[in-house]
């Protein structure tokens, strides 16, 4: 081989690395940018919600990596369990309960990665001032008290397994609560065992309803099939069948598959019942609640003078939020 093609083969040999080196550059790029515009048909930049319910960030199989942080991140370091968020909503006649909640859990010792979905621009702009939360804002808005079991009300509530899909999607478990609780004691020790959802039958109901308030879903295989079915039943009822009694007929029927179902303790989980017990004080010292749901109460004031009453409110010194 003479100089004159050695010179050739080394100067196209240098090309063709180069070349590869610049495939390889734009093929990450685009990689890197397609996740980001995944992202942003999930989560807007200013923290609302995609209306795009159907996104598809995976098919059957949960990633096991840790997920990605998404959304206005809060700057105070969780200190709860890893790869989980506990996710509530609230509009504006319930940000001082949504406040109370928060006192609750801070009083626990611990503060695990929390997301308030705000159901009005009032109660996101009142929420989003906190520096230890993420806040995001729905595109559906409310901001009054809703009359419990109304059309209205229904729909509202009706919307809660549609984000929950969201954050399952992502491989996060997810710790949803009504946000008219109050934790007394640090639940997460309670979801032990393999178990894809943990939650309460809403123990003021003669029918054997589960409850929907405090559930705790694994990022499982089945617990994300459990949470579709759901949301496709809402969607083809219309919002017309609440999404406790859905739920309740999806678990009954036994069709996810190896879905595994824990009920947790009542007497450590009370929901409904506490309507039947005026003294709270003697019934907290004989069980020793974890986590209390007020639910039951006709609306805003009434829960709220109930946790008065039972010396669970921590918040007195705040005005309440007046709706015009």
């Amino acid at each position: 081989m003479n100089s004159t093609s050695r010179i050739c083969l080394l100067f196209w040999s240098k090309i063709s690395i180069k070349s590869c080196i610049l495939i390889i550059a734009v093929l990450t790029c685009i990689s890197i940018l397609n996740d980001s515009l995944l992202n942003m048909r999930l989560w807007n930049e200013d923290g609302t919600i995609s209306s795009d319910d159907d996104v598809k960030l995976i098919a059957e199989t949960i990633q096991e990596e840790p997920a990605p942080q998404f959304g206005p991140a809060p700057p105070t370091v969780p200190s709860g369990p890893a790869n989980t968020v506990v996710l509530t909503t609230a509009n504006a006649a319930f940000v001082n309960i949504a406040e109370n909640w928060l006192a609750s859990i801070r009083k626990t010792g611990i503060w695990p990665d929390i997301t308030i979905i705000a159901e009005d621009n009032v109660a996101y702009e009142l929420l989003k001032k906190r520096n230890d939360i993420r806040v995001l804002l729905n595109q559906y808005k409310t901001s009054h008290d809703l009359p419990i079991q109304s059309p209205l009300h229904r729909k509202f509530v009706n919307q809660r397994p549609t984000h929950i899909k969201k954050f399952l999607q992502r491989g996060l478990n997810v710790l949803f609560n009504d946000v008219d609780i109050v934790w007394i004691d640090d639940p997460f020790p309670y979801f032990d065992g393999n178990y894809d959802i943990y939650l309460e039958k809403d123990h003021h109901d003669k029918k054997n309803v589960l409850s929907t308030g405090f559930v705790y879903y694994r990022a499982t295989n089945p617990s994300l099939l459990l949470i579709k079915e759901l949301v496709n039943r809402i969607d083809k009822n219309n919002n017309n069948t609440s999404e406790q009694i859905l739920l309740t007929d999806i678990i009954n029927e036994n069709i996810i598959p190896k879905l595994k179902v824990k009920m947790l303790d009542a007497s450590k989980f009370p929901n409904g019942i506490l309507n039947y017990y005026l003294d709270f004080a003697e019934w907290r010292a004989m069980h020793k609640p974890v986590v209390v749901h007020n639910n039951w109460k006709g609306g805003r004031d009434e829960k709220i003078k109930w946790f008065k009453d039972a010396r669970l409110w921590y918040v007195s010194n705040r005005t309440d939020v007046q709706i015009t």
